[in-house]
């Protein structure tokens, strides 16, 4: 069930959720950026976590749409692609160097050097949620009708 059909006496324990989930997002997020310290957060961080969650996003939406309902646990689908992007990033930690493999995570290298950088990357993002937020509007709607 999700928080679109969730019924209204369900609203405390799942809203307690929601809270819980936002609360350990933004935590693992504060230390991925801090993780970062050493190279320049605005470059690194916010690069792989447009490009991460804008692909999360994009699946988010095919699966809501081919289910016909919002995906479980939302928050976790965007750090998971915000960790397959920066993923090179923990090998190069590790003592691994970059290399041109690496691209298969969401072109981790090449992202970094587009027209536009990070302005270009959090447009995708912003039309990817956008996206999702729109077939979520559908769904609640062929879920309304039927009911």
């Amino acid at each position: 069930m999700s928080a679109l059909d969730a019924p209204a006496e369900a609203g405390a324990g799942q809203g307690l959720r929601v809270c819980l989930w936002c609360v350990i997002s933004v935590l693992v997020e504060v230390g991925l950026y801090a993780s970062y310290r050493g190279h320049d957060g605005r470059f690194h961080w916010f690069t792989h976590f447009f490009v991460g969650a804008a692909a999360a996003l994009v699946v988010m939406t095919l699966v809501a749409a081919r289910r016909r309902r919002p995906v479980p646990l939302p928050l976790v689908w965007l750090l998971t692609g915000h960790l397959v992007a920066m993923f090179p990033d923990f090998l190069f930690a590790a003592g691994v160097a970059h290399d041109r493999w690496m691209e298969v995570f969401l072109g981790h290298l090449s992202t970094h050097f587009v027209p536009g950088r990070n302005l270009t990357w959090y447009a995708v993002f912003l039309a990817s949620l956008g996206a999702y937020l729109v077939t979520l509007d559908r769904v609640r709607e062929d879920r309304a009708s039927v009911r």
